[in-house]
C-alpha cells in the first residue's frame, strides 16, 4: 500500500446594509453522519428552440478485437445461465454474485444484457497489474436493479470494502430505494481502504430515500475509514441522475480518500449535492479524515437543487460542486448550470484546535475549537477554468456558513477557506431564483462568508462575472474584524458587467461595506481589482442555444489577464497536468491557456467560436470478409459548450433499419461517445450504408418549487443530426 505519512504530506497544517436574507441552512449540518457512522461497522462486518448550426460528420471505419485481450481468465454471465455452469462464453453463469465470489486478480467477467435484481459484494482484489474487471458484454448494457430489494445500514447494489483494483464498467444501476430513514441506499458503496477502484461509463439512477428529512441515499459514495486509504480511486464517464438523496449527496468522497479522479462525469437532475469532496466529519480516523489530492475535472452538473428537500430544509443551498473540508483539490473544466450554489469551498465543521489539528472524535467529539489562522478548512482548492450559469442562489462561495463559537462542533457552519484560488472561471446571471427568508435569498456572482480575512489568503483572479438582475458582483456580507481583518479575499484583473451597470449599495458589499460610488471608487477605496475591468465582455451570442458564454476577438478579456500567480499561493498538482501554473495548461475546451504569453480572463483562450456540433463516426476498416468483425464507434461534441456535454442516444443504421441503439456518455465536458460491434453477418455482401443518427437532447428549466429537479418540462438545447453515410463492404 502506499506511505500514509507521504500521502498527508502537508506544507502547512492545512489543516449588513444589503440584507439579502439567509446564505445557509441549518439544514446544511449533515445530521446523517450520526446514523451513517452507527450502521457502518455492521455493514462492513457483513458487509429554448434550436439555434443556428454548423453540423459537421466525419465517418472513418477501423478495425477492433471482439473483446479485450486480458491477461486472465474470462468468466460470463447470463439471466439464462447457471451457477452450476463453468462460467464460458457457452455456459454462463446466472448471478454477478457468483462471479465475484470466484474472480481473482487478472479475470474479466462479462455480463450479458439482462435485469439482475440483486445487491453484490465484491469479495476479491486484483492487482495494478492484473485488476479485476466487471462489465457489460460490448454492445449490450446488464442492469443492476434494486426493486423490491430492502437496504440494511449503508448498502449499495455494488459494494466494494477494504478491496482494490476492482473495475465496475458499463451497467446501469438502478431503482433503489427505502422508506426507512435508519437506512441508506447507494448505487455503488466504497469503504473501509483499498487502491486502483475504478468506476467507468455507468449509468446510476433513481436511488432514493422517501424519508428525506431524515434520511440518505447515495449515487456513487466512497468512504475511506482506515489510516490507510481509499487511493487511486477513479470515477469517470458515468451518469448520474434522478436521484432522492436526503442529507446526503449525488457522489462523494469522504475521509481519508487520497489521489482521486472524478472525471467527466455527467450528473443531473438530483435534489442535493452533485460532487462533494468532504473532510473533518469523523468518517476517517482523526489525523486521516480529510479527501485529499483529487482532481474533479470535465464535468457536466445541472438541476440540483435542495428547492423540494426537506432534508435541505427546502432551500437553495445545494452545490454543483463542494469542497467541504477538502484538501488539495483541482476543479477545472467543469460546466456547472442551473444548481443551487455553483461552487463553494468551506468546511461546515468547525472541530479544529489552535493548531488546526482535528481533535479526538471528530464530528461528535469535543475540544477547545480554533479560529483566527487555523480552524477546519476547505484548503488549497484551485478552482479554474470552469463555466458557471444561471444558478439559483450563488454562483461561486467562500467561508464558513456561521460564525465560528468558542464551543466549536460538527456541522455548526463555523470552518472557513484557506489558500482556495479562483482564476479564469466564467459566471454568468447567478442568483436567478429571488427565494424568501425560509427559502433562502440570492448572493449572486461571487460571495464571501464568516471566518475569512488576509490571512487565509483566499484569492480571486481572471474571472469574468457578467450578472443577471441580482446585480450582485461581490457580496461580502461578514463586516471585518480583529480575527479576520480585511481584505477577505485577494482580487484582481477580473472582468465585471451586468446590463444594469454598476450600482452603488448592491453590486458590490465588501466585509459589510456598500457604499461606493462606482466601480472605480470601489478600486480605489479598497486596493482592490487594482487592474480589473468593468466592461461588457462580448459573448459571441447569449441569445443562441444553448447561449454562447465565448467571447469576440475584439472582446476587452483578451489578453487582459494576469499571469503572475505562483504555486506557492495555493494548488497545482504535481502530478497533474499544469504542475507549474496555478492557471492550468488549457481552457475550457482543452485549447492552450496562454496565446504568446498572454492570458484572456474567463474560461475560454480561442474566441469567436460559434455553435458547433460535430459528430465523428469511426471504425476499423470498410471491408469485411464474412467471418471478420469490427466496431463502430461515435463521439459528439459541442463547441462551446454552453449545455456541457451532448446527451441523449445515437442510433446506428443500416440503411432505414437499425442496428442498434445506443445511450451516449461523457468523454469530457464538451464530448460524449457510444459504440457497438458489428460483424459481417449482421450486414449484406456488397456495399452497405451505414449512418449514425443523434437523437439530440433537451433540459428542463430548474429549479423553483414548481419546478425542482425532474419536474419541468424540458426544452432542447442540442439538435438532432445524422451523419453523412459511409460505406462497408462485405466481400465473398
Amino acid at each position: 500500500m502506499p506511505d500514509c505519512g507521504a500521502l498527508r504530506n502537508d506544507p502547512e497544517l492545512v489543516n449588513c446594509h444589503m440584507t439579502t436574507g439567509i446564505h445557509r441552512s441549518e439544514y446544511r449540518s449533515r445530521e446523517r453522519k450520526k446514523e451513517i457512522q452507527m450502521t457502518f461497522g455492521a455493514v462492513s462486518r457483513s458487509l429554448r428552440f434550436f439555434g443556428i448550426w454548423k453540423l459537421s460528420f466525419v465517418a472513418v471505419l477501423f478495425a477492433s478485437n471482439s473483446l479485450l485481450a486480458q491477461s486472465g481468465p474470462t468468466y460470463y454471465v447470463s439471466t439464462s445461465g447457471n451457477d452450476s455452469n463453468p462460467g464460458t462464453l457457452a455456459e454462463p453463469w446466472l448471478t454477478i454474485q457468483h462471479a465475484a465470489n470466484t474472480a481473482t486478480a487478472g479475470a474479466t467477467v462479462y455480463v450479458f444484457g439482462g435485469v439482475y435484481n440483486q445487491s453484490i459484494n465484491f469479495p476479491n482484489s486484483g492487482t495494478a497489474s492484473a485488476p479485476i474487471t466487471f462489465e457489460s458484454y460490448p454492445g449490450q448494457t446488464a442492469a443492476i436493479d434494486g426493486t423490491g430489494l430492502s437496504a440494511s445500514g449503508i448498502q449499495g447494489l455494488v459494494n466494494i470494502i477494504n478491496q482494490s483494483y476492482v473495475t465496475i464498467s458499463g451497467f446501469e444501476i438502478r431503482n433503489y430505494t427505502t422508506s426507512n430513514s435508519n437506512a441508506t441506499p447507494s448505487g455503488i458503496w466504497i469503504t473501509g481502504y483499498g487502491a486502483g477502484v475504478r468506476i467507468l461509463n455507468n449509468l446510476v439512477h433513481n436511488i432514493t430515500t422517501t424519508s428525506e428529512a431524515n434520511g440518505n441515499a447515495f449515487g456513487i459514495s466512497a468512504y475511506g475509514t482506515s489510516q490507510t486509504p481509499i487511493t487511486q480511486l477513479v470515477i469517470s464517464g458515468n451518469e448520474v441522475y434522478q436521484l432522492k438523496t436526503g442529507q446526503s449527496e449525488s457522489v462523494n468522497v469522504d475521509g481519508n480518500v487520497t489521489h482521486f479522479r472524478i472525471t467527466n462525469n455527467l450528473i443531473h437532475d438530483n435534489d442535493n449535492i452533485g460532487i462533494d469532496a468532504i473532510g473533518y466529519e469523523g468518517v476517517g480516523p482523526v489525523g486521516y479524515d480529510e479527501a485529499m489530492y483529487g482532481e474533479i475535472s470535465g464535468n457536466t452538473i445541472y438541476n440540483i437543487s435542495g428547492i423540494a428537500n426537506a432534508g435541505e430544509g427546502n432551500e437553495y443551498d445545494a452545490d454543483g460542486l463542494y469542497c467541504d473540508g477538502c484538501a488539495y483539490v483541482t476543479f477545472e473544466r467543469n460546466v456547472i448550470f442551473q444548481v443551487d450554489y455553483g461552487i463553494e469551498t468551506t468546511s461546515e465543521n468547525q472541530v479544529c484546535q489552535e493548531n488546526g489539528t482535528e481533535w479526538s472524535g471528530g464530528n461528535t467529539g469535543s475540544g477547545t475549537a480554533g479560529t483566527g489562522k487555523h480552524p477546519c478548512y476547505g484548503r488549497y482548492a484551485t478552482v479554474r477554468n470552469n463555466l458557471f450559469y444561471k444558478a439559483n442562489s450563488c454562483g461561486n462561495s467562500i467561508g464558513g456558513y456561521a460564525a465560528a463559537t468558542s464551543r466549536g462542533g460538527g456541522s455548526n457552519g463555523g470552518g472557513s477557506s484557506y489558500h482556495d484560488v479562483f482564476v479564469n472561471n466564467t459566471l454568468y446571471d447567478n442568483g436567478t431564483q429571488p427565494g424568501n427568508a425560509s427559502e433562502g435569498t440570492p448572493s449572486g456572482e461571487f460571495q464571501i462568508q464568516y471566518q475569512v480575512g488576509k490571512d487565509q489568503g483566499n484569492i480571486y483572479e481572471n474571472n469574468l462575472v457578467y450578472a443577471g438582475s441580482p446585480n450582485i458582483w461581490i457580496h461580502s456580507y461578514v463586516p471585518c474584524g480583529s480575527s479576520y481583518p480585511c481584505p477577505p479575499a485577494t482580487l484582481n484583473w477580473n472582468l465585471y458587467y451586468s446590463v444594469a451597470g454598476y450600482q452603488e449599495g448592491t453590486s458590490i458589499l465588501w466585509g459589510d461595506v456598500s457604499r461606493y460610488t462606482s466601480f472605480a471608487n470601489w478600486q480605489s477605496a479598497t486596493g482592490e481589482d487594482a487592474e480589473s475591468l468593468n466592461a461588457d465582455p462580448l459573448f459571441v451570442d447569449l441569445g443562441d442555444t444553448p447561449p454562447n458564454f465565448d467571447t469576440t476577438p475584439s472582446s476587452p478579456a483578451v489578453g487582459a489577464g494576469g499571469a503572475s500567480l505562483t504555486c506557492s499561493v495555493g494548488w497545482c498538482d504535481p502530478k497533474g497536468s499544469s504542475p507549474n501554473s496555478i492557471y492550468g495548461s488549457t481552457d475550457l475546451l482543452g485549447d492552450p491557456r496562454m496565446t504568446n504569453g498572454s492570458i484572456d480572463i474567463g474560461a475560454y483562450q480561442r474566441t469567436g467560436i460559434s455553435n458547433t456540433l460535430t459528430v465523428n463516426l469511426t471504425a476499423g476498416t470498410d471491408i469485411l470478409e464474412p467471418n471478420q468483425a469490427t466496431t463502430l464507434r461515435v463521439a459528439v461534441s459541442a463547441i462551446p459548450g454552453g449545455a456541457g456535454v451532448p446527451s441523449g442516444t445515437v442510433d446506428f443504421m443500416l440503411g432505414s433499419n437499425l442496428l442498434a441503439k445506443q445511450t451516449l456518455l461523457p468523454t469530457s465536458a464538451t464530448t460524449s461517445a457510444a459504440s457497438m460491434p458489428i460483424s459481417a453477418s449482421q450486414l449484406a455482401q456488397g456495399a452497405n450504408t451505414i449512418t449514425a443518427v443523434y437523437s439530440g437532447n433537451s433540459i428542463a428549466p430548474c429549479c423553483s418549487p414548481s419546478e425542482p429537479p425532474g419536474g419541468g418540462i424540458p426544452v432542447p438545447v442540442y439538435p438532432s443530426a445524422t451523419s453523412a453515410p459511409i460505406t462497408v463492404t462485405v466481400t465473398q
